[in-house]
């Protein structure tokens, strides 16, 4: 609900999509903007963690990942087109993009709450012990509310035949670890494989693209990648792994979108190019539906009025897994 806390457009330059969802207020009396982005975000973290680790001192930021949906009206609603806001003074779709509020300075903020996120966690059932487990184990991930699906997992003897067979999810856990572990040198001149598949929310959005977000610390320094890994429509990366958008067939008269581009289904199996037996990383996967309408340009249409021009009238939805830590 308070946007999103994965990184910011700040630190992360390089980062295409970081600025998703930002609500840049700090929560005190006069809930001023925050200028200062240093430890508010979690990729920051995770890269504060691989510092302390390579010089000795543990890790504490080795979390898990999950979403979820902090309201305040006994709501909390995930979906774009069924967002009933924040708070109970703001439920309709006049007050959410028009006003007034009881603190006027609150409208901008207000506009700038997103939907729900929700919380994927792989368990063996669907039970408390099954579930748990599978939290302490962190192998679970965050979406900004979609019902998407994704798993990683990460090893040093996965081959092509490992992602084509019918059992590739069985010779996953059997040779590798899942997201939300950790991995370690197992022979000299070993390189990390991952696998990252995912699947689409059933009468949802379809896929645009699985990236793998890389972190790793080189000579007390800390560093960060973004590699793109699986694309729909046939894309290609560049040499510089840049890719072309999927385009967005959004409509903000009537607030739709059609699943004319992207893809249902998009699995892969990436070998990291750059590895570092020496240096301390972390990988996590992060995979973005093709652009749909945003909450407010739900509210617009309902209300007959053109969307707001300091809104974003799109979104692309995403979810994000647990990273898997390398550690020398």
């Amino acid at each position: 609900i308070k946007g999103t806390s994965e990184t910011h457009p700040k630190l992360s330059p390089n980062d295409e999509f970081a600025g998703f969802e930002q609500w840049e207020y700090t929560l005190s009396a006069l809930t001023e903007v925050n200028t200062v982005q240093q430890g508010s975000y979690l990729r920051q973290a995770f890269l504060d963690g691989l510092n302390f680790d390579s010089k000795g001192m543990g890790n504490p930021f080795k979390y898990g990942i999950i979403g979820d949906s902090d309201t305040h009206n006994s709501a909390a609603t995930i979906e774009e087109d069924n967002y009933s806001g924040k708070f109970g003074m703001e439920n309709s779709p006049k007050h959410r993009l028009l006003g007034p509020l009881p603190i006027e300075s609150n409208n901008k903020q207000v506009r700038e709450f997103s939907s729900g996120g929700l919380a994927g966690v792989w368990a063996e059932s669907n039970t408390r012990e099954a579930i748990y487990s599978a939290m302490l184990r962190k192998e679970t991930f965050g979406t900004s509310g979609t019902r998407m699906k994704v798993r990683m997992f990460g090893s040093w003897e996965f081959d092509s035949a490992s992602l084509d067979a019918s059992d590739w999810l069985a010779t996953a856990y059997r040779q590798g670890v899942p997201m939300g572990g950790d991995m370690y040198s197992a022979r000299q001149g070993a390189t990390p494989i991952f696998v990252v598949a995912a699947i689409k929310e059933v009468g949802g959005a379809n896929l645009d693209r699985i990236q793998i977000i890389k972190g790793w610390v080189e000579n007390g320094k800390s560093y960060e990648k973004i590699y793109n890994v699986a694309l729909s429509g046939g894309r290609e990366t560049d040499a510089d792994g840049n890719v072309s958008a999927v385009g967005n067939t959004v409509d903000a008269n009537t607030a739709s979108y059609r699943n004319s581009i992207g893809a249902v289904e998009l699995k892969t199996m990436w070998q990291d190019p750059d590895f570092d037996a020496g240096a301390h990383a972390f990988y996590y996967a992060r995979v973005l539906e093709i652009p749909t309408p945003r909450w407010s340009t739900y509210d617009a249409m309902s209300l007959g009025i053109k969307p707001r021009e300091d809104l974003p009238v799109s979104i692309q939805e995403r979810a994000w897994t647990s990273p898997i830590w390398y550690t020398p």
